[in-house]
């Protein structure tokens, strides 16, 4: 996928110019880097092109509201994940479409040239075009991708989306990984396939997550209580109290926590909990980060009430866990 200026460019326009110190911390070790300064403001571009599967980080900051375009050269799947900012696109096939921030879903995207208008501000996506062929080959052994990309054309045919998920702890500590990767050759091109079909795997499970919450009987504040469910699942936080989340949401709290009871048969303050114990229990597991920092991320201030509360959800104290890996 290539930024147009304008959708018959031949040559780009932009004048390259050195990448600034600020964004030093964007920057992936093992991507080609593109800086571009143009009339509306400037566009760094990462890019690591394989056969199999081709990724882009685009990087916006907008000086002035802008219309640019994207050419797709070959129909592709790709995953697309809207780290910051909003994009309103014209995507061919879907009609206007609103990439959010810190969403991602899995989209088929036939040749084209689509239009995208930027407001000023700062904008960077992360996009993965994943060759047709070769998802056809790990879907004859992955069940779960077999079905992804049975239903991503299927919605596709339809000229529907596919659901825009919120980009959860699984997500971004994948993404983490792959664009602070240190490796080259043959490690690289497998952590790259590892994180990818992480990603696939973690969206197949939100789809079948949103079919039992669409499932659910109407209730009133449905849709709220779905995004608050959402959110909490996807950053869990002991902080995410009962009053601070009726306070978000303009709720009073017992109206809060008689419909959330209602609709997901757990109390909210519950489910925070075990989200919380998750994200705890997978980061202990999947990553070498501290556990005083886990405990931290999670709204800990003190390290022996979290491994109070780990032990007594899980049976077994942190430290003990992480011995075990």
């Amino acid at each position: 996928m290539n930024v147009l200026i304008a959708p018959d460019q031949i040559k780009d326009p932009g004048q390259e110019i050195v990448i600034p110190d600020h964004l030093h911390p964007y920057l992936v070790p093992w991507g080609t880097r593109q800086y571009r300064q143009y009339k509306f403001g400037t566009i760094l571009t990462q890019t690591f092109l394989h056969k199999h599967y081709r990724i882009y980080i685009y990087r916006f900051m907008i000086t002035q509201p802008v219309n640019l375009f994207f050419a797709v050269n070959e129909p592709t799947i790709a995953l697309r994940h809207m780290l910051e900012g909003s994009v309103y696109a014209e995507v061919q096939g879907f009609g206007r479409v609103a990439l959010e921030p810190q969403r991602y879903n899995l989209i088929y995207l036939p040749t084209s040239i689509n239009e995208a208008w930027f407001e000023a501000g700062p904008a960077e996506s992360l996009h993965m075009e994943l060759e047709y062929t070769w998802l056809e080959e790990m879907a004859e052994s992955n069940e779960e991708i077999a079905e992804l990309m049975n239903r991503v054309m299927t919605v596709s045919n339809e000229g529907k989306l596919m659901l825009p998920a919120l980009i959860d702890y699984n997500v971004y500590e994948t993404l983490h990984a792959m664009r602070h990767s240190q490796e080259t050759g043959g490690i690289l091109l497998m952590e790259f396939k590892t994180g990818i079909l992480k990603i696939l795997t973690q969206y197949g499970k939100v789809l079948k997550e949103q079919d039992h919450l669409d499932g659910l009987p109407d209730i009133p504040n449905k849709e709220l209580l779905v995004k608050i469910w959402e959110m909490v699942k996807a950053n869990p936080h002991i902080h995410h109290t009962l009053a601070r989340l009726a306070l978000m949401n303009h709720m009073h709290e017992k109206t809060l926590s008689r419909h959330f009871q209602r609709l997901f048969k757990i109390s909210l303050p519950a489910f925070v909990h075990k989200q919380c114990m998750a994200r705890a229990y997978y980061l202990i597991t999947t990553t070498e980060q501290n556990l005083s920092d886990i405990a931290y991320d999670l709204g800990y201030t003190e390290i022996s009430n979290f491994n109070r509360a780990f032990k007594k959800h899980h049976g077994i104290p942190p430290q003990a866990l992480r011995n075990m890996r």
